[in-house]
């Protein structure tokens, strides 16, 4: 129950900003159509998965509204029934990443190509880092923190 707590309290305060920087937004149809989609959003909270994929899309609403550009698939009404995968609405999405822990990288030989260095030594296979938004310009950056176990740590 507490991470569906979390899960929405996340999603209240993505709805808050979005709704504070509408503003942004020149074109009133871009407006309205952000506000179907914040409607369509509030709708999907049936399951824990279903509201995980909820704040992603939230997510990128917020930063389409924040850049002052609409970007697929915002620059269409939301569609009716349950959310697609996100993964396949972005722009660059792939159906590749629809595979549980490819994170983009699915099948080498279907592929043709290694999974880089970072993605083969993530836990994960580079799920998270395919979940992450990249920048049209500028940098991507990425830090993680790790702690030794005690019993480790005396050791070294």
């Amino acid at each position: 129950m507490e991470q569906a707590e979390d899960l929405n309290y996340d999603f209240n305060y993505n709805m808050f900003l979005a709704k504070t920087m509408l503003g942004n937004l020149d074109s009133l149809t871009d407006r309205q159509r952000v506000v179907k989609w914040m409607k369509k959003l509030t709708t999907c909270n049936k399951s824990i998965e279903e509201m995980k994929l909820r704040n992603d899309f939230m997510y990128y609403l917020v930063l389409n509204v924040q850049n002052r550009e609409l970007r697929s698939p915002f620059t269409e009404s939301p569609p009716p029934g349950p959310l697609p995968h996100l993964a396949n609405l972005l722009p660059g999405g792939s159906t590749a990443a629809d595979v549980e822990g490819a994170g983009g990288w699915a099948d080498k030989s279907s592929h043709h190509e290694e999974k880089p260095m970072l993605y083969q030594n993530s836990p994960d296979g580079g799920a998270f880092l395919a979940a992450q938004p990249i920048p049209r310009c500028g940098a991507f950056c990425y830090l993680a923190v790790v702690s030794r176990s005690p019993k480790k740590a005396e050791e070294d």
